[in-house]
């Protein structure tokens, strides 16, 4: 026998066959293939956006603590900031520079954005609005406020109390 005897094998006919993967093998695979990708891709992006939003909620939560202890070391809240930046209040850093995910504003008195009456005295009320590099609706918006009141505007426009 020769070496080349070994990579062939002789079919029912005295054919000779050469081994391999047929069309129906590979049309196989690559439809579990698309099966798995069909299942796997929209749950991994539900974990992307869960994640995204928990950052952004995270991010909302020390905010607040960062302004109170702005109040307690300066009797007053920070001014309003449309567009908070790294450093405007000390310690705060959301991450993601130089194309972050949200935007985080204050509003210095508190509007009574989550459908309560605005409080009396000093207050604030904190934003977080997804910017268009987190792939999320822009007109989804995360509220605190110095009661620790939480809402969520929706992006149909709705407000909701607490974040869904």
């Amino acid at each position: 026998m020769g070496s080349t005897d070994m990579k062939v094998r002789r079919g029912t006919a005295g054919r000779i066959r050469e081994r391999g993967f047929t069309l129906v093998e590979v049309m196989v695979v690559v439809a579990i293939l698309a099966i798995i990708a069909a299942i796997a891709i929209p749950i991994y992006s539900s974990y992307v956006k869960d994640a995204k939003l928990a950052r952004a909620k995270s991010n909302l939560v020390l905010l607040s603590t960062l302004m109170e202890r702005y109040y307690q070391n300066n009797n007053a809240y920070p001014a309003s900031n449309p567009a908070l930046a790294p450093n405007a209040i000390p310690g705060w850093n959301p991450g993601n520079n130089p194309n972050p995910l949200f935007t985080y504003a204050i509003q210095d008195p508190d509007p009574g954005a989550c459908n309560v009456a605005a409080p009396a005295g000093p207050s604030y009320l904190l934003t977080a609005t997804p910017t268009a590099t987190s792939a999320l609706p822009t007109t989804e918006v995360f509220y605190l406020d110095s009661l620790n009141d939480r809402c969520e505007k929706l992006p149909n426009g709705t407000i909701v109390a607490g974040w869904q």
